[in-house]
């Protein structure tokens, strides 16, 4: 603050002020605090004292990417439950980018927010994360299931999941099963994934081939591209387990494209259970995941600590597997092997 008050030639008494309240502050003076800010690169950080006092009725939520349904379910989950309390929404999206989620994180730092919801976060990022918490900032995580954290949740378990979703592909009789994935390496929800998928095989004595798995960001196009890798291979996969439907329509799309049937030349399994899931040709066998209940859940989360209910809610929602038509014994193989699964509720 000293430099910005030096390059301004003003108080730091008038730098708090163009702070906390701009409209004390004349616009000439505001505009020379404003060009100082930007020459130093000065980030304002409140303490608990200031959030008290200026605290507006305004929930930040990150999400890693609007193109996704999934993350709009979620949104509307916590925009509607919000709205009826007259909070507002500020959004914030990641791109899957830790870089930007740290920036975002270190700007709302500086906001007099409510509250905060995170769509998990990057593990680069967990310090930050956890100065919301020491700040006494309301703070939710969706998605997730962190009982070694201090922080208020609603997530499943994604390992649990994702482990029940490849064992149904191995009762239909597959052994060469790959899978693509977000980014597993710095989140940690695709990692449990990642983890549940091979704990699967491991339990059922099936080597865990690293060139059957596949990490990339997850959209259909990027889903497609991993999927022409996969079929090119020597000993190409008969099941391919996507960690979000928007890959598994792109792993279906390729395996058109090179006219192989889903799912009698190759098994889809998908992940979220968007609306398009359902419509898909063929329609898709998936995880369905409870995206609107996460997003209403946080939302009341935050505003329960808003009231002064500062104790931490942590809840393990349940998914379902949706059994449709992507799916199916491989070819040659009619018996389906029995695992000892139920696979109704996961």
């Amino acid at each position: 603050m000293d430099d910005v008050a030096a390059l301004a030639h003003v108080s730091k008494a008038t730098i708090s002020r163009y702070l906390n309240t701009p409209s004390d502050v004349s616009p000439l003076t505001r505009r020379k605090i404003a060009e100082a800010i930007e020459k130093t690169g000065y980030v304002f950080r409140r303490g608990r004292s200031d959030y008290s006092k200026n605290i507006r009725p305004i929930v930040a939520l990150m999400i890693p990417t609007v193109r996704s349904s999934l993350f709009a379910s979620t949104t509307f989950g916590v925009e509607k439950t919000a709205r009826k309390s007259g909070f507002h929404v500020l959004i914030g999206n990641t791109h899957y980018s830790a870089d930007v989620e740290r920036g975002l994180l270190d700007l709302w730092l500086g906001l007099p927010l409510s509250g905060v919801i995170l769509t998990g976060f990057f593990e680069s990022n967990r310090d930050l994360v956890h100065k919301f918490i020491e700040l006494g900032i309301p703070c939710a995580v969706t998605y997730e299931v962190l009982p070694e954290d201090p922080i208020s949740y609603v997530g499943v378990d994604n390992f649990e999941a994702a482990r029940r979703a490849t064992e149904y592909l191995i009762s239909l009789g597959h052994v060469h099963i790959a899978t693509i994935m977000g980014p597993f390496s710095g989140i940690r929800r695709t990692r449990r994934r990642l983890e549940g998928y091979r704990h699967s095989l491991e339990s059922h004595g099936i080597p865990v081939r690293p060139d059957y798995i596949i990490e990339t960001e997850p959209n259909l196009l990027h889903g497609k591209e991993a999927t022409a890798r996969l079929l090119a291979l020597p000993e190409p996969p008969t099941a391919i387990f996507c960690a979000g439907d928007a890959l598994a329509m792109g792993a279906i799309a390729q395996a058109k494209e090179i006219r192989l049937d889903v799912p009698h030349d190759v098994s889809v399994m998908g992940f979220d259970d968007i609306e398009f899931a359902a419509v898909c040709n063929p329609p898709l066998t998936t995880v369905r995941l409870p995206s609107y209940e996460m997003g209403q859940l946080a939302m009341n989360i935050i505003l329960d600590s808003f009231k002064g209910n500062g104790q931490h809610r942590q809840y393990k929602l349940e998914t379902d597997l949706v059994i449709r038509a992507s799916c199916s014994p491989p070819s040659g193989v009619s018996k389906i092997f029995k695992t000892g699964t139920d696979f109704r509720k996961i």
